[in-house]
């Protein structure tokens, strides 16, 4: 990571912290719902499995692979913004 100036570096760790925090949180309360709810949707199926167990086992990675790209793209945008990325 490039120096980023004095005055720059408190805005930037709480651009970071903040964007941490919106990224982790609905992962977060998905993994904490998805299974209080997994009876109600095990009654619904999903090209044959029971809807539940789909969502179970691949929309949580579908989920969290989306969360990562988001956050690794927003996070680039904020170095770039606070003179931080590797580039410079």
């Amino acid at each position: 990571m490039a120096l980023i100036e004095t005055d720059e570096r408190k805005p930037y760790w709480r651009y970071t912290k903040w964007q941490m925090l919106a990224s982790i949180v609905p992962f977060l309360v998905l993994i904490v719902v998805l299974p209080m709810y997994a009876a109600e949707l095990n009654a619904r199926k999903f090209l044959g499995f029971p809807l539940g167990y789909f969502m179970a086992g691949h929309g949580i990675w579908l989920i969290a692979l989306f969360t990562m790209a988001v956050f690794v793209n927003r996070q680039d945008a904020i170095d770039h913004w606070h003179g931080a990325n590797e580039d410079s």
